[in-house]
């Protein structure tokens, strides 16, 4: 029973079905409190769904569980960022760099949070710290797979 609750959750939030989704991890969690699984795919729904409020909760409750993810710090920063809470969302991007200093989507979050501030020179090496990693992100997958490039210059 469970697992298919889970499982359609799951369906309803690749097929976008975010409200829907959303209310499927509410139900997973009144039966498992604490369901990393589901305060995560949660939150994340509600930030789709414009709910901020309701994914910080989420995004809270699963920092609560496990306080590694350098992701869900980023989520969460995201819903304060959006929200205008500035201080919480810094300090949540400032923690996901911390976790992983090669996750690009937190440097992207701060250089927006730099640039609200007015500091167009740390928004800049932020974002271009975010390109960079993501350039070598991408490059790293194609060799993964077979794929070199080769200079056009030599």
């Amino acid at each position: 029973m469970l697992g298919e609750l889970l499982d359609s959750a799951k369906v309803d939030f690749v097929k976008g079905s975010f409200e829907e989704a959303a209310e499927l991890f509410t139900q997973v969690l009144e039966k498992i409190p604490g369901h990393l699984i589901a305060h995560h795919s949660g939150g994340t729904a509600r930030l789709k769904l414009s709910d901020f409020e309701g994914a910080v909760e989420d995004f809270s409750a699963f920092i609560r569980g496990n306080d590694k993810n350098e992701k869900v710090y980023c989520s969460r920063g995201t819903s304060f960022l959006a929200l205008k809470k500035y201080e919480q969302a810094m300090d949540d991007f400032n923690r996901a760099i911390e976790l992983n200093a090669f996750y690009p989507h937190a440097y992207f979050g701060r250089a927006e949070l730099f640039t609200l501030a007015g500091d167009k020179n740390q928004a800049r090496e932020d974002r271009e710290t975010g390109l960079q990693i993501q350039r070598k992100m991408s490059q790293s997958h194609f060799e993964s797979q077979g794929v070199m490039f080769q200079d056009p210059n030599t």
